[in-house]
């Protein structure tokens, strides 16, 4: 580094000094000895639903957030040619579904 200094890795060893010692625990305050592990069925099975803190970590990663992506997260379309081969006027008030022709 050319004797400059780097703010973002002075900032993550001042953080990881902090958290020396410190045991690991869920959101709840549940101690854990090992997170990198899940329960399964067996030496090889699935892994199980009562695996709470398994559970916890896939829920945090489906909420997870990128900023930069969040504005364009539900885009959805559809392209192509609507065609109706029959009349839905009796199941709807929108007026272009109630003949093929309209």
């Amino acid at each position: 580094m050319d004797g400059k200094k780097n703010k973002k890795i002075e900032q993550l060893q001042s953080f990881t000094r902090e958290n020396e010692g410190k045991e690991m625990t869920t959101n709840t305050g549940v101690k854990i000895s090992n997170d990198e592990n899940s329960l399964t069925a067996g030496d090889r099975g699935p892994t199980l639903l009562e695996d709470f803190l398994m559970r916890e970590k896939l829920s945090h990663f489906d909420r997870e957030r990128i900023p930069e992506r969040v504005v364009h997260a539900r885009g959805y379309g559809a392209h192509g040619i609507f065609e109706l081969y029959e009349s839905l006027e009796e199941l709807t008030m929108a007026h272009f579904l109630y003949s093929r022709w309209h």
